[in-house]
């Protein structure tokens, strides 16, 4: 995604949530759901991302079209910003926005993603322990997401926004390897 449709895609995110905010019950989540769901929809319907980006498809059926679509499913808040992205020739930035958003409410609501990447599939109370202190470490909530890949041959590779911690067999060898090249 380039920076630019990032950029806008955050402003819209933000407004979206702000105005979230101020609905009752969980309104905020709400969205964030509707909006996968819409990019979902769009993803497995074939051709509709191509007539919604399409510049001869004129706002006015774009708009009709998202209502048939989405008007029932969604709540009201989503559909006008469905409606406002049709109007601003944004509807490019569904996918961008729903990152945006996912980033901006997790962050308000003091969450923070890892990724834990395995030779093998470690022990819930391992990948529990790992949470814990990282959330005490860092006085979040923490969310790991674990993944296997063979290739590391033994240990793991952590993930925490831009910090890794390589604690592989591979990235021991990958080091052991430099000292040599490199003598």
């Amino acid at each position: 995604m380039n920076t630019e449709h990032s950029s806008v895609a955050a402003r819209y995110a933000e407004a979206i949530m702000d105005l979230a905010q101020d609905l009752p019950g969980m309104a905020t989540e709400t969205i964030l759901t509707n909006l996968v769901q819409v990019n979902k929809t769009i993803a497995e319907t074939e051709n509709l991302s191509k007539v919604l980006a399409h510049p001869s498809v004129s706002t006015g059926d774009k708009k009709r079209m998202l209502n048939e679509l989405f008007a029932d499913k969604i709540n009201e808040l989503a559909m006008r910003l469905l409606e406002l992205m049709a109007d601003k020739r944004r509807l490019a930035l569904l996918l961008p926005l729903e990152e945006e958003y996912r980033k901006l409410l997790r962050t308000r609501q003091n969450i923070v993603s890892a990724s834990l990447v395995a030779a093998s599939q470690p022990a819930d109370p391992l990948v529990e322990s790992i949470k814990q202190k990282l959330s005490t470490k860092l006085g979040k909530h923490v969310e790991i997401d674990v993944k296997v890949d063979k290739s590391l041959i033994g240990g793991a590779i952590l993930r925490l926004g831009d910090q890794v911690i390589d604690g592989s067999l591979k990235g021991k060898l990958a080091s052991i390897e430099k000292i040599f090249v490199s003598v």
